[in-house]
């Protein structure tokens, strides 16, 4: 936002010095104009203080008061600003003419003094209020950026929590079914499953509302997550992670190696025959999360939402998108850690 306190004193006191230096000049280099004219040094000061207090009220007035006066509606604005800019060019002539009536020693004329003065001033008013124009519409579009800027990051945030929202439930579901499995066969595996899932859904609740968090973080939850799948899968799923410890303190979109592993299991056939083989890695600047296409029968031939859901956040969070590559036989993911 403009500083508008230093706006209106550097732009008063530079109106006051402009107006006045040629009589300043004057009184210091022609001293016969001076006594021509009853330049003094006196008056001199007498006009810049008079100039400065006049521009530095209709500044004020026109950049900041107007905007906050209670009685100042829509129907009266115009008639407002009107009146109030024209008494404080009124009341800034009559004072510099009251002081020039007791300090002239000469004749002197009060009415030609004061309308020489009210034009001049006048043409200075006109100079303010354009002034406070240029001030008031610059203030106004920073405003505007401001406000767009604001209801742009709230729309981000609840596209952020609709997107978040929709990584659980899919989970949940997959995760209840092996639990139901277990249950029906009387698995002792069924209490540490229940611990697990217990685990994993309140470390998500708890990390619910962080846009980021650290790669070992994400590695915790991947592991639980890792053990309630090869609870449902066996050996027929196999995950394989191998990146460097100076990495993982590196952030990352909450979830998004749990979301690529399950987004991987959910179209790809996970079998004896075909057993699924995840490898995480690092490369360059890049995280990537890779593994064989075997296309289930009733795959559809999609990005699907779940890399649509985090293509969106990374583009939100990092403003960078993530990679997808088909090479040969093998379904890259590529995300960009900075």
């Amino acid at each position: 936002m403009l500083e508008k306190n230093k706006i209106i004193h550097f732009s008063s006191l530079a109106v006051s010095l402009l107006e006045n230096i040629p009589r300043l000049l004057i009184t210091l280099k022609r001293k016969d104009l001076a006594e021509t004219f009853e330049l003094t040094y006196g008056e001199v000061g007498l006009r810049m203080v008079v100039m400065f207090c006049l521009s530095w009220l209709v500044l004020s007035y026109n950049i900041k008061w107007k905007h906050n006066w209670k009685f100042r509606t829509k129907r009266n604005t115009t008639v407002t600003d009107f009146s109030i800019n024209v008494f404080l060019l009124f009341f800034g002539v009559t004072i510099l003419t009251f002081f020039k009536q007791f300090t002239s020693d000469s004749i002197f004329n009060p009415r030609g003094y004061f309308f020489g003065g009210l034009f001049t001033h006048t043409t200075v008013l006109v100079i303010l209020l354009l002034l406070s124009w240029l001030v008031n519409l610059t203030t106004q579009y920073q405003q505007n950026i401001l406000e767009k800027e604001q209801a742009k990051r709230k729309v981000l945030h609840h596209q952020l929590e609709a997107l978040r929202s929709q990584i659980n439930p899919h989970f949940l579901f997959n995760s209840l079914n092996s639990l139901n499995a277990l249950i029906r066969q009387k698995s002792n595996r069924a209490s540490v499953f229940v611990d697990k899932l217990s685990w994993l859904l309140r470390a998500t609740l708890q990390q619910s509302d962080k846009d980021y968090i650290s790669i070992q973080e994400e590695l915790d939850y991947l592991e639980a997550y890792i053990f309630l799948q090869k609870e449902r899968f066996g050996e027929k799923l196999n995950i394989e992670i191998s990146i460097p410890e100076n990495w993982k303190k590196k952030i990352l979109p909450s979830f998004s190696l749990q979301l690529l592993i399950e987004n991987a299991i959910k179209h790809n056939v996970v079998s004896f025959k075909q057993p699924l083989h995840v490898n995480i890695f690092k490369e360059g600047d890049f995280l990537i999360i890779s593994n064989p296409i075997q296309k289930r029968r009733d795959a559809v031939d999609s990005i699907g939402k779940g890399l649509s859901n985090l293509s969106t956040r990374f583009q939100i969070l990092k403003k960078e998108d993530i990679q997808i590559e088909k090479t040969g036989n093998l379904f890259l993911v590529k995300l960009p850690i900075s």
